[in-house]
């Protein structure tokens, strides 16, 4: 019997755990609301509001198992918040291909974005350039890889379009 007890105690102890249902409800939720928002009728207002929008979808990608029809529903979601010119980088199928190679990276190096950090609203910085708008925003990745945290700590440049709304241009690594 003890040898029994202390075999079910060492399965336990090893076994890698699964999501609960309440956790899995949560994250069908999350997906189910940043697929289905129509972003064109409702526009994040803010720079703040855009980078947070691109943040929630990429800790999706990340984060969760998703079928590659989800992946690609999220995909044009970000491709909605994108600048014409970082959209004329890559074509759709382009941008879809590189996406999922970069999840199916993740999840080989068993690594996923467990959080995001923004800054506050009166940190972002604004500056005009050539008639145009341009908001600076911070964010700090909690990039999880194994049993380390590990801090990712991004700038994102937007510009400000002919309707008034912040697309987002580019974002680069900071230290």
């Amino acid at each position: 019997m003890v040898l029994l007890c202390v075999g079910y105690f060492f399965y336990l102890s090893r076994r890698t755990p699964t999501m609960d249902a309440t956790d899995k409800a949560v994250q069908d939720q999350e997906i189910a609301a940043l697929t289905t928002r129509n972003i064109e009728d409702n526009y994040p207002e803010t720079p703040k509001e855009v980078v947070k929008f691109y943040a929630r979808i990429t800790k999706a990608y990340y984060k969760t198992q998703l079928d590659e029809e989800k992946i690609e529903a999220l995909g044009k979601q970000a491709r909605l918040l994108f600048d014409s010119e970082l959209k004329g980088k890559q074509t759709d199928e382009q941008f879809l291909q590189a996406l999922k190679e970069d999840i199916e990276n993740y999840r080989s190096l068993n690594r996923y974005v467990a959080d995001y950090i923004l800054q506050e609203s009166s940190e972002i910085s604004y500056s005009t350039f050539q008639g145009q708008k341009y908001a600076f925003v911070n964010i700090v990745y909690k990039i999880r890889e194994k049993e380390t945290l590990i801090d990712s700590n991004t700038k994102f440049t937007l510009r400000q379009d002919r309707d008034g709304r912040w697309k987002i241009l580019y974002w680069e690594l900071i230290k």
